[in-house]
């Protein structure tokens, strides 16, 4: 962790006019992802313990469309998407069929902390579930959907009540 103060450090980052991801954070603070999004303001922040990620995944299939993100080295990974819901079993929480590009097999055991953050990106609006792993990376995440660059409404309003219920 730097010397200085993390809302300091925060606020550098985002008025860099470089892109802000919870990585770039990370990096700023020399700490984890997870540990960075608890550094971020609490308005903007909220958790829940990863024994709710059926809760949450089946609310975040909900929304109109989401961008599923995964970031893999400096590579990162975008699907735009109605998301799925699955079913748990043999230790992970599976989709499979249906017409969703987002398929898989996704080891839910190893999340141990949801994020939902409110943190502008490129300088716009931006809202995202974080699914955080036992080693404080940000294992993937889910944004809520854009059509034409602008925040489809009806998903903004089911993230921000999700957040809500976790206050």
């Amino acid at each position: 962790m730097t010397n200085k103060d993390p809302q300091q450090v925060i606020q550098e980052v985002i008025n860099s006019g470089r892109p802000v991801t919870l990585d770039s954070l990370a990096s700023a603070l020399n700490c984890s992802a997870l540990e960075a999004a608890h550094h971020l303001p609490k308005e903007t922040c909220t958790f829940a313990p990863g024994e709710d990620f059926e809760k949450v995944w089946e609310s975040i299939s909900q929304w109109e469309k989401a961008t599923f993100i995964v970031i893999a080295g400096e590579n990162v990974i975008e699907v735009e998407t109605k998301v799925a819901c699955g079913k748990k079993a043999m230790g992970y929480y599976n989709l499979m069929g249906g017409k969703s590009p987002l398929q898989g097999h996704f080891k839910y055991e190893n999340i141990i902390e949801i994020g939902f953050i409110t943190m502008p990106f490129m300088g716009r609006e931006s809202h995202f579930v974080a699914f955080f792993d036992k080693d404080g990376k940000c294992a993937y995440s889910f944004y809520v959907g854009r059509e034409k660059h602008k925040l489809i409404e009806s998903a903004k309003e089911q993230f921000l009540a999700l957040q809500s219920s976790f206050r």
